[in-house]
């Protein structure tokens, strides 16, 4: 198989090969990123011999398997490629934390984490439903990009290009699906036991993977990143900078510190201010990360755009750091499945569940789209292309369809995607809460105790001995059945009341300019702050917030695509 593999100048790859003369073929192995065995921690050359190694020695007809069972049930961030005899091998981890892009040109497969050299050098026609589909949810599903002949590799996927025929066929393998199933039966207690035990291991594979590093934590008010701070406390691992970044004064940075200063760790605050926001955020520096963290499949990330870049000016000193954000402990816990309606109904046995969810949760930069009935066909038919193979009946597998898509769409494509800006900056990172070990007991852990991350906060509690865990309180006995429908059949009523013509009309411009006069005001990171004020509040009454504006600005820009008549 002739394979161009092109990789991207802001990660390391390493290359192994062999000649095996018995069968007449090389053997070309690529792999990029980190992995944990049972012979330790393996990266660049290590990792490449690690992989050429397997390859050579496991008979092809059983190479999916033993590949599957050594990805699946160690930790690690990677992305692999494997060329042999007429077959060419493309493989992401567990949450695609490195992106792989593929297509078929001239009888051969191009390969890349860069998704700019597959299209550098031809002209490709965009793909029509897949830039409506970024403008409403910041992001495009399945093996789609905005480009029509270019496609992504899924998470814990092997891809399979084979041309033994003279004409390339492709087969995708999945060696994991994010799902709750194996569910434990066990005690309150010993659920909390078995995630400590967890935590501890999986953080300390994470730390050997480091070799001391100094470990940067962008802490927020949230649980997650707090989780992290706490956890390397419990360990003892000392080298740790904490920093925030927003607006000065802001309630997330407050409580930053706070977190920081209970915890003995080092912290520094970033601020951001209007002229910040204005006069940085749109130079050519901005669109060049912001074309290699797209990669065609999502909104860049540029959060904390102006925080690295003042951050690497400051901290020269700190170029191997290593970024530890805390995505996502907030979906894999459970915290997600707020949004999907009668999840715990046995009654109710709605057609459009988890599509409904998926819609109101996922689609709505921009409401105007989904008033439109051809643009909420695309929508209808992406999702629909994705849970067509799930069976949908039943509570728990109604939750498992959303985790799914979640897990699938927006948490690979969007939120982890949020690492390219560290890479783009020249750092290293690390997600622990995405570590295969955690992956595998949330999967296993009852619907009941992931509802509203109850098993999770009580676990937090437990533990937190230095008292940053006050806002929260013991969710033991407390999350009910009944209460959560009752819960959601507020809500949904709620949403069904505003999609009446009587209450549309209620909902006049005087309110919706209000709301939008407090996010301007009160963003913690100032986002709204890179437009003007007057035009924020007034303009584009259908967006949902300042990232609808930054999806408009980007598709249009990136793309030469004109999209104001969409939304109104």
């Amino acid at each position: 198989m002739n394979l161009q593999f092109k990789s991207s100048q802001h990660r390391s790859w390493q290359s192994s090969e062999v000649h095996r003369k018995e069968l007449g073929i090389n053997i070309n192995v690529y792999v990029s990123g980190w992995i944990s065995t049972n012979q330790g921690i393996l990266k660049g050359k290590d990792f490449s011999e690690f992989i050429l190694d397997k390859c050579q020695n496991i008979v092809y007809e059983n190479l999916k398997e033993d590949l599957s069972y050594l990805l699946v049930n160690n930790d690690g961030n990677f992305a692999i490629v494997v060329c042999f005899d007429s077959k060419v091998w493309a493989i992401t981890d567990l949450v695609r934390t490195i992106p792989l892009f593929w297509s078929i040109k001239d009888k051969s497969i191009v390969i890349s984490d860069d998704i700019t050299y597959l299209v550098s050098d031809a002209k490709l026609a965009t793909d029509y439903d897949s830039i409506i589909e970024m403008l409403a949810s910041g992001y495009v599903t399945d093996v789609n990009t905005v480009y029509k002949e270019v496609k992504s590799i899924r998470p814990a996927e092997i891809l399979i290009c084979d041309d033994s025929d003279q004409i390339p066929n492709i087969e995708l393998f999945r060696y994991f699906t994010y799902k709750s199933d194996n569910i434990r039966e066990i005690s309150h207690e010993e659920n909390i036991k078995l995630l400590d035990k967890t935590t501890k291991s999986a953080f300390e594979v994470i730390l050997n993977s480091l070799n001391g590093s100094k470990i940067i934590i962008p802490l927020s008010g949230g649980l997650d990143s707090r989780f992290i701070a706490l956890t390397l406390k419990r360990l003892k691992y000392e080298n740790v900078l904490c920093i925030s970044y927003g607006t000065e004064g802001n309630k997330d940075s407050i409580r930053s510190r706070e977190t920081a200063e209970k915890l003995g760790f080092p912290w520094e605050m970033i601020p951001y201010t209007k002229q910040q926001h204005v006069s940085k955020a749109r130079d050519d520096k901005f669109w060049r990360f912001s074309e290699y963290a797209s990669n065609g499949t999502s909104l860049p990330h540029i959060d904390d755009w102006i925080a690295l870049n003042q951050f690497r000016n400051k901290f020269r000193d700190l170029s191997d750091a290593v970024f530890m954000p805390g995505h996502t402990g907030d979906f894999i816990s459970g915290g997600h499945l707020k949004y999907l309606n009668y999840a715990f109904d046995d009654h109710h046995e709605s057609s459009n569940e988890p599509r409904r969810s998926i819609i109101d949760k996922h689609y709505s930069l921009w409401g105007s789209i989904l008033k439109d009935e051809l643009l909420a066909t695309i929508l209808n038919n992406r999702i629909s292309d994705v849970l067509e193979k799930l069976n949908l009946s039943g509570n728990l597998n109604k939750a498992q369809a959303y985790e799914f898509w979640e897990w699938q769409e927006r948490q690979s494509k969007y939120i982890v995607n949020s690492v390219r800006s560290y890479e783009f900056h020249g750092y290293q990172w690390r997600i622990p809460l995405w570590s295969t070990q955690f992956v595998r007991f949330w999967s296993e852990t009852p619907l009941m105790l992931k509802y509203d991350q109850s098993l999770y906060k009580d676990y937090l509690i437990s533990f937190d001995d230095y008292g940053i865990y006050s806002d929260i309180k013991l969710t033991t006995n407390k999350t009910s059945k009944t209460n959560i429908n009752n819960n959601h059949f507020k809500k949904f009523a709620k949403q069904t009341l505003n999609k009446t013509p009587l209450a549309s009309n209620l909902l006049k411009k005087r309110s919706i300019r209000k709301k939008f006069e407090y996010q301007y005001d009160n963003h913690p990171l100032g986002m709204p702050l890179q437009y003007d004020r007057q035009s924020y509040v007034k303009n584009h009454y259908s967006k949902r917030h300042h990232v609808s504006l930054w999806a408009k600005e980007f598709i249009e820009k990136q793309y030469d695509f004109s999209i104001e008549k969409m939304i109104g």
